[in-house]
């Protein structure tokens, strides 16, 4: 008996040894996971996002998008959104709205949404893995579907005469295939998924009529090049996009029927009877149920962020950074309707001008092609402006009664109008047609080097101003510290921080110090409007990066009277001292900290910068660095 108890003990000792180091190994290994995961993550390719000015766009006219898409989830038509403007390879514009999830929970929408592309798989998966085989010469335009697919037959004419079905007229929707099929009538009579039996039912089915005499948007065209594909590929189309368009690029939320983190991030669809919504999976029937989610006409995933890369791609030839999916003359081939159907205005697996480019809106250039998704998404982009216009919703969510074909039109139209030229872009022609940009050319070059820098980490702190920021140069030298990001730009204004906190703000740094205001006051801007847009930048950094701690710095003193110069901030000293009581009450409301530096820059008992503080009554010497910088390591 005794025996048995010590084996016993023995055997729970071992247990909770064992036990013990099982929780290590498995905490160990989630550790681990979390690495592997963060590591490919770094493989993803981004586009660097940079400010709209930046790139000739106002962020101020690209508030308007905001106002037609919260009116569309106000109205019911939408549950959320994300748009993202594309503008010469970079990302000027990108913004989630609403919700990604309204039911059985609300949940709120977020750039990383993944969602369901529906018809533009048309375009990003099947139209471009074509093209791919066409530029490797395996594939031609005029090769008959027949060549590929033997009992595919082409238009009866009325004497007896076929006339082939060809390659082109599947990616022009001229081919005269039905618009769809009864998913029903299908599946009861050859039961589902079966990929065999939709293809030999699209092979013999009747013709509507004689190919590239009429344009019908049809669903068969794109599943019928997906049987092509895969028969020269001898590959699914999933595995042949994801090896040649996604993988190449970086896609890497990019793919039929998605699993894992990609799923995690999907938006649901419409409501089943039964309660559940669709997530994950495709929502076209032909798709879902007759080709079992992998589709050459929907079931494709993806997030803005991957749009964006395959846009810039298209813009940039058919390659992004390095990583090149077509050939220029195979890009543009694509996006050019064929002369002998012309008058449709289909290009290969795009769309240029026929009925259904409603969302490429009224201002953009002629040769801007599109496509767009029954549940909601669109993709527009304008080669001639280097732009492209990304707007994704669920709008299926959750009972399919929503429509957003105005808003695509009404967005692509306020994204057109933000799009200014600037004075090294001009010609001597444009010069006359287009308005003057509204930044001067150091903005732009200091625009440029903080697109070059590493970004912003949640590690850094940020000094965000104007020329008296800029002018501190190193402030890791001033500070004594490595991770302070000097954001300063001369001749900035309030307004000019708000248009270029996108890229300060996704990177949510630990500490924001905000100095501005001088130069509005001298441009006669209002202190309720410099107020305003300060108080703009808090409330953005308080919903995309609450943890950043705030710091709003009072505006300093100036000295107009020396040698001559500030003359247009002559009798404004009140109005700095206004300005910055509103600043104070404004940092109290935000519960954010506000730093006087005033009363310590200027001349004992008078309002008016200490004269050995500056070199030109304005901006500071080494001496008024050395007292902010005294003030600020408080707060480090």
């Amino acid at each position: 008996m005794e025996f048995i108890k010590n084996m016993y003990k023995k055997f729970s000792n071992n247990r909770q040894i064992l036990l013990t180091n099982f929780k290590s190994i498995f905490w160990a290994f989630k550790v681990f996971v979390v690495f592997l995961l963060s590591i490919s993550a770094t493989y993803a390719q981004q586009l660097p996002n940079v400010s709209p000015e930046s790139v000739g766009m106002s962020s101020t006219h690209l508030k308007y998008t905001d106002e037609f898409i919260e009116k569309a989830i106000s109205d019911k038509e939408i549950p959320g959104a994300v748009l993202a403007v594309v503008k010469d390879g970079k990302m000027a514009y990108l913004k989630a709205y609403g919700n990604k999830e309204v039911y059985p929970n609300t949940v709120k929408m977020d750039v990383n949404t993944v969602f369901d592309l529906a018809s533009v798989t048309k375009s990003i998966a099947t139209a471009t893995s074509a093209m791919i085989l066409i530029e490797r010469g395996q594939l031609r335009l005029q090769d008959k579907v027949s060549l590929f697919i033997p009992n595919f037959q082409g238009w009866k004419t009325a004497d007896g005469k076929t006339i082939d079905i060809r390659v082109v007229d599947l990616l022009t929707h001229t081919s005269g295939l039905p618009a769809y099929a009864s998913v029903d009538m299908l599946e009861k009579q050859f039961g589902a998924p079966n990929p065999d039996a939709l293809i030999n039912h699209i092979a013999t089915c009747k013709r509507d009529f004689e190919p590239q005499t009429n344009m019908q948007y049809s669903c068969l065209n794109f599943i019928t090049l997906q049987r092509i594909i895969e028969t020269i590929s001898k590959q699914s189309l999933q595995e042949f996009a994801k090896k040649n368009i996604f993988d190449v690029l970086g896609m890497t939320h990019t793919d039929f029927m998605p699993k894992g983190e990609t799923l995690a991030r999907v938006a649901p669809t419409e409501r089943q009877k039964d309660g559940s919504v669709i997530r994950g999976i495709v929502h076209d029937p032909l798709a879902r149920v007759m080709n079992g989610g992998i589709s050459g006409n929907a079931g494709l995933f993806s997030d803005a962020n991957d749009l964006a890369v395959f846009a810039a791609a298209l813009q940039n030839g058919g390659e992004y950074n390095g990583k090149r999916i077509l050939s220029p003359l195979t890009v543009q081939t694509m996006r050019s309707v064929p002369r002998h159907v012309a008058q449709f205005g289909r290009t290969l697996g795009w769309d240029v001008f026929s009925p259904y480019a409603s969302n490429s809106g009224d201002l953009l250039s002629p040769n801007t092609y599109g496509h767009t998704g029954y549940t909601g998404t669109s993709i527009v982009i304008d080669p001639d402006n280097q732009l492209s216009i990304i707007l994704l919703t669920n709008r299926v969510h959750p009972d399919d009664h929503g429509s957003v074909v105005r808003l695509r039109s009404l967005v692509a139209n306020a994204v057109a109008g933000a799009v200014f030229v600037t004075d090294n872009q001009q010609s001597s022609k444009q010069v006359s047609e287009t308005p003057k940009r509204k930044y001067s050319d150091h903005y732009y070059r200091r625009m440029e080097l903080f697109a070059k820098e590493t970004h912003i980490t949640p590690n850094d702190v940020v000094m965000l101003g104007n020329s008296i920021t800029e002018c501190g140069n190193d402030w890791n030298l001033l500070l004594g510290t490595t991770n302070v990001r000097n954001r300063g730009i001369s001749g900035d204004i309030a307004e000019g921080l708000v248009s270029r906190m996108g890229s300060i703000v996704s990177g949510r740094p630990q500490k924001l110090f905000i100095l501005i205001g001088i130069n509005d006051i001298s441009k006669g801007i209002p202190n309720d409007t410099i107020v305003e847009n300060i108080e703009k930048i808090v409330k953005e950094f308080k919903e995309k990066s609450p943890k950043t701690k705030i710091y709003l710095q009072s505006i300093m003193p100036f000295d107009q009277s020396k040698r001559g110069q500030n003359k247009r901030l002559e009798n404004k000293t009140q109005t700095v001292i206004d300005a910055n009581k509103l600043i104070k009450e404004l940092a109290k409301k935000h519960h954010v900290t506000f730093i006087d530096l005033y009363p310590h820059l200027v001349e004992k008992n008078t309002n008016v910068l200490k004269d050995s503080y500056t070199y030109d009554g304005l901006h500071l010497n080494e001496s008024g660095y050395k007292v902010w910088v005294k003030i600020l390591k408080k707060y480090l």
